[in-house]
């Protein structure tokens, strides 16, 4: 009997044992790593207040607009400016490409969408009805290139995140509690995973499709409103609204 008691004992201990370590394991990966972005340089551009960055089709160039000009700007890698033109509306936020010769950009005050050729000549706009103070509307733009759908975000009171159609119907939309405030967004196509920046918690935080957060990058960046992942070159881009600078981070 007391054989069989010492087994049941050992064998009960070796269950607790194991249960604990799956219990650690499990919090552990559900845990987001959070690590510190490596700065790699950092080039002064010819854009006032840039805000919202992509990366072009052919991924040779990128694309920004100018908050107080109103203006799209297309850049080089190294932050020199190919070439602009000016677009009919005011406070200009994200950008996202949507194909060799057509873009989609943001007026947050009106809440509005303008789709457009990159010679500048507009194709179409949809107006938005969100709520709140006129600048914490929509932010950041982004285009999943296989299912044409785009991801939107609104800035903050409330940070949203907001999920259409090509047509700009919207499908879903999630209140955010990621940070303080989003300032861009940019869609992963080899890992389907959406990377979203926060100007006040200077942060970046890589999300699943529906905004559940995988991982966090710090960032020491004033007033970061653009936001571009480099898979091929392993590269992170990052415009400063404020100082007006091109960041260049290294892509873990």
């Amino acid at each position: 009997m007391k054989l069989i008691i010492k087994n049941y004992a050992s064998i009960l201990v070796l269950v607790l044992l194991t249960l604990f370590q799956y219990k650690c394991n499990t919090n552990k990966q559900e845990s987001p790593v959070i690590e510190n972005l490596i700065l790699q340089k950092v080039t002064p551009i010819n854009v006032p207040e840039p805000s919202g960055l992509a990366l072009s089709y052919d991924g040779r160039y990128l694309w920004t607009v100018g908050d107080s000009d109103s203006k799209v700007h297309k850049l080089d890698l190294n932050g020199n400016v190919i070439t602009s033109f000016k677009v009919n509306g005011e406070d200009l936020e994200g950008i996202t490409v949507i194909d060799s010769i057509n873009l989609a950009v943001i007026l947050e005050r009106t809440r509005e969408i303008v789709v457009l050729d990159t010679s500048g000549k507009e194709i179409k706009r949809k107006k938005f009805d969100l709520k709140g103070k006129l600048n914490e509307g929509l932010e950041g733009i982004c285009l999943n290139i296989n299912t044409k759908d785009f991801y939107l975000l609104n800035e903050k009171q409330p940070g949203l995140l907001i999920k259409t159609d090509s047509s700009f119907k919207e499908l879903f939309k999630k209140d955010l509690k990621l940070a303080k405030d989003y300032s861009d967004i940019f869609f992963s196509n080899l890992d389907y995973t959406l990377w979203i920046l926060s100007d006040e918690s200077k942060k970046i935080i890589q999300t699943d499709l529906n905004g559940n957060k995988i991982k966090e990058y710090r960032i020491k960046v004033e007033q970061p409103e653009g936001l571009v992942v480099d898979y091929k070159n392993k590269k992170i881009f990052i415009v400063s609204d404020k100082k007006e600078e091109l960041y260049e981070f290294k892509l873990p």
